[in-house]
Parts: structure tokens; C-alpha cells; sequence
């Protein structure tokens, strides 16, 4: 570790930050090959959609696996009715090390098991876009102040209906981690059951609820251009169950790779324990969509500043042009501080660091550098991810 002398390091601007975001964009040939809907270049007004390898029936409605293991087609009347009902386990499949066993995540029973959960109708995980018109964002001028206020991170949520699945919430939030959007959606057909232990949503939520899907589509086609960067995990489903073409994406799924490579994905939950030493999808109650925004938006920054060199310095040395924080630490692990607590945590780093080596400001080599030599003082809680405001490059301001 070493100071800097005489000299200050320009922190990423608007521009750079927006120019390091769409280094990450998936290309054409990706989306295709992760099951995004795409435009067909060659015939326009078409759409091409391939599933991934992994799930190869999967856009085939005569071809469906129920979560019970029970074949089904979507093409038959009331496919979903059985007098015995769906016996299915809601559970992750989980290998058990050392023991070369695979066993339910729900109930710790093995995959010859019977379901130990019942529900009255069985389920398909299609999407119902065969006989629906997808949309696709336009070229337009961004009239919003910057290019980081085009960037947005995309979280839907989905329940099983008669046509498959179906959204049931649809949440964006900014690069500063501000919900823009967040809108619960009544599905076009009867759902057979909410999803909740996922979806986080109920029949309670749903209760009143008029916001239909084409509503949701206009909102986002007047809010995004072509230009717009959607961030997301798994964004493709997002996209599907929105019916919607939007080719300027950052899939965090594909941003950290699997160590065994394609086609399998890491899942958000473990991503954000990994990078980001947060727990989410925790809640009994199910999924947040606004969180899984907001930690797919987190882990994207973390990428690009985790590979930077990070100075600290006051806040009333800062220079103007950082983006600004807009929340406050909370028990939530909120991403972003407030100048309070900016100057907190740099008096306490001094404070760490005494008769070591404190000339402000402070260079490290890296975050995780960083993270070692500042241990975490209460009641003051560090995140494990900095904001911009702690992240350099090495441009001479």
C-alpha cells in the first residue's frame, strides 16, 4: 500500500462508467444463444427464438414436463386438471459433497422420491408467446440528462396460468439503485397457482389489480430506446414473459461465467454471497423483485470497479463531478452512503491505518486489497461492494 503524492486521481466519469457498461453487452450471436428473443435480421418484423440447450422441448407446447416429472401438452384442454392432483417438490436439486448424492433442497429426500409438497393442478414453465405479437423498442432520442440515466436493471416476477407462465410483477431501477418502475400485472389467463416461494407475490397482491401486460409494454417502449442497456440474470425469461425485443442487454448470468461453462449459470443468490457478501432471497415470502434489480445493478458495478485501483478521501475533497449517493446506509446493506457516512468511514480508515502510512488520500491495488486492510469497525457497517465515489482510475485530474 502506498499514498499519493501531489497528484489526484479522476474518479470514472458519467461517460467512461456508461462506456465500461457496454463493454459488457451481450452481441447479437449471444442473446441467441442464451434464448433471448432477437429481431431476424434477414426477415424483418420476424422473430427468432432458440432454447437453451439445457431445456431443448422447452418451446414446445405438446412437449411439456409438469414440476412433477408428469409429461404434458398444452394443446390438450384442461391439461392442468388431475384427480390426484400434483405431488412436486418446490426445492432446488442440491449435491451433497462427499457423499456423491443428490438430494431436494425442501425436504432433503432423494430424487426418487415422491413430491412432498401438493397442489391441485399441474404446471408448465412455457411461455405463452406463440400466438402473441412481440414488441421491440425503437430509435429515439434520449432526452434524459445523461447516458447513465438510460442504463436500468430489470426484474419481472411469473405464476403459473393455463397458458404456462405468465408476468406478475415487473420492476426497473436506475444505476443508482432508484426504483423507476415497480407494477404488479394481472395475467391475460386463470392462474393455477401463484408461485409464491419465488414470485414473492400472492393472491392479496393480485387483488384489485388492472395493470395489464400492454400496459406494462408502453410504458417501457416510452421510457426505452434501442440504445437503453437493460440489466438483468437470466434476462432472457425476463424478455419472453414480456413479450418484448430489446437487443442492448448485461446478463449477470453470463457476466460470471460458470465454472463448468455453458450452458449452466450461476443463480443471483449465489453471485451476490460470492462478489457481493450480501444474502438475498432469504424471505420466506418469496422473491423481491426491487432487490434482484438492485443486486443485478450492484454486481454489474462491481465487475467494472473490482478491476480499478480504489482511493479514499474525504467527502468535502471529492471532486464534483461523482455521481451522486442517493441513500443511506441501512440494515438492509444499502449499496450507496451519504456524506456522513463517507466521512464516517474515512476518519475510522485514518484511524485503522495510524502510524502506518495515512497522507490522504489512500491508494490501494485493488478492492479486495482494500477490504484487507480495513477491518470492519462498528457501528459503522462497510459494504462489501464500494460505491463510485471510492472507485479511481488513474487519470491525472
Amino acid at each position: 500500500m502506498k499514498a499519493i503524492e501531489n497528484k489526484w486521481w479522476a474518479p470514472l466519469g458519467i461517460e467512461q462508467l456508461h462506456k465500461q457498461i457496454q463493454d459488457h453487452k451481450l452481441s447479437y450471436e449471444e442473446m441467441q444463444e442464451n434464448g433471448f428473443p432477437v429481431g431476424d435480421r434477414n426477415n424483418p418484423g420476424k422473430v427468432i427464438l432458440t432454447a437453451n440447450p439445457i431445456f431443448a422441448d422447452s418451446l414446445n407446447p405438446q412437449k411439456q414436463i409438469c414440476r412433477c416429472g408428469k409429461e404434458l401438452s398444452l394443446l390438450e384442454e384442461g391439461w392442468y386438471l388431475d384427480e390426484d392432483g400434483c405431488k412436486y417438490h418446490p426445492g432446488k436439486r442440491n449435491f451433497i459433497v462427499g457423499q456423491n448424492k443428490v438430494s431436494y433442497s425442501c425436504c432433503k429426500r432423494d430424487l426418487s422420491s415422491e413430491g412432498c409438497t401438493h397442489s391441485k393442478y399441474h404446471v408448465s414453465f412455457l411461455r405463452p408467446f406463440q400466438d402473441v405479437h412481440f414488441v421491440q423498442t425503437e430509435c429515439k432520442i434520449n432526452s434524459r440528462r445523461d447516458a447513465l440515466t438510460n442504463v436500468f436493471a430489470l426484474d419481472c416476477e411469473m405464476a403459473f396460468t393455463t397458458k404456462g407462465m405468465e408476468v406478475v410483477r415487473v420492476t426497473l431501477v436506475n444505476v443508482y439503485g432508484i426504483v423507476v418502475y415497480d407494477s404488479y400485472v394481472k395475467p391475460e389467463h386463470q392462474i393455477l397457482d401463484y408461485n409464491t416461494a419465488y414470485s414473492g407475490v400472492n393472491r392479496n397482491n393480485l387483488d384489485g389489480v388492472d395493470t395489464t401486460l400492454q400496459r406494462v409494454q408502453s410504458f417501457l417502449l416510452n421510457l426505452l430506446n434501442k440504445d437503453s442497456i437493460l440489466v438483468g440474470h437470466g434476462l432472457a425469461n425476463d424478455l419472453l414473459g414480456l413479450n418484448l425485443i430489446h437487443e442492448s442487454v448485461v446478463d449477470t448470468s453470463c457476466l460470471f461465467p460458470h465454472d463448468r461453462g455453458f450452458p449452466y449459470k450461476h443463480s443471483l443468490k449465489h453471485l451476490a454471497a460470492i462478489h457481493l457478501g450480501k444474502s438475498i432471497q432469504v424471505s420466506w415470502r418469496g422473491h423481491n423483485s426491487i432487490e434482484d434489480a438492485k443486486t443485478c445493478m450492484e454486481l454489474l458495478l462491481w465487475k467494472i470497479y473490482s478491476k480499478m485501483p480504489f482511493v479514499i478521501m474525504p467527502w468535502s475533497l471529492c471532486p464534483q463531478n461523482i455521481m451522486p449517493m442517493k441513500y443511506s446506509i441501512s440494515a438492509q446493506n444499502t449499496l450507496f452512503l451519504n456524506s456522513f457516512q463517507i466521512g464516517a468511514f474515512y476518519k475510522i480508515l485514518l484511524t485503522q491505518l495510524k502510524g502506518r502510512n495515512s497522507v490522504p488520500p489512500l491508494l490501494f491495488s485493488s478492492y479486495t486489497a482494500m477490504m484487507k486492510s480495513v477491518p470492519m469497525v462498528p457501528p459503522f457497517y462497510v459494504p462489501s461492494f464500494l460505491p463510485p465515489i471510492f472507485a479511481y482510475n488513474n487519470a491525472k485530474k
